[in-house]
């Protein structure tokens, strides 16, 4: 990690790299990778100013804090960063889950097994897909473009997976969940 230090009227002294190295270790944790960090103290009359930006190969955070003290504005900072990265990475975990709930798997069932007490069907084939959003006239429209004998949609009104199939004698048949 690259550290970058200005100071306008302060001058940045060991204590506050070796305190901002230490700092910067605790947001290291929560936000892995971090490339380039620059910290900017700045005094004016009572207040003490610290504006950070950090840098990772993701994201780019930005922070700033005054009090009187430049230990406690950087201590505030840090925290500041640390919630900003913590959200961010909370954001990005929703969203994976958000689309791993849409994936569905459709299996086909082909042909009885014997396990001694009786026979019990075997899967045979397993497919992944995404349940698109869709209302039933773009739904029958898409399987009658598709080879296949099923469409597994999310219905655009109601948000609720329904499949759509063709059945033996031609016509095509819905299957929607109870609430």
């Amino acid at each position: 990690m690259r550290i970058e230090y200005t100071g306008r009227q302060i001058e940045v002294d060991e204590n506050v790299r070796i305190l901002t190295e230490r700092k910067l270790r605790k947001l290291a944790k929560v936000l892995h990778g971090i490339t380039h960090a620059h910290v900017i103290l700045t005094s004016d009359r009572h207040r003490r100013i610290v504006e950070l930006t950090v840098q990772s190969p993701n994201l780019t955070l930005a922070a700033s804090e005054e009090s009187s003290d430049i230990a406690v504005s950087l201590n505030m900072v840090i925290n500041k960063l640390v919630r900003q990265s913590q959200r961010h990475l909370g954001k990005l975990r929703t969203r994976k889950r958000a689309a791993r709930q849409d994936a569905g798997v459709w299996s086909g069932v082909l042909g009885p097994v014997s396990d001694g007490d009786g026979e019990r069907p075997r899967v045979i084939q397993s497919r992944r897909f995404v349940a698109k959003p869709m209302t039933v006239d773009e739904a029958v429209i898409e399987l009658g473009k598709s080879p296949d004998e099923l469409l597994v949609f999310r219905q655009a009104g109601t948000e609720r997976i329904s499949v759509l199939y063709r059945r033996k004698d031609g016509n095509l048949g819905i299957i929607e969940p109870e609430a």
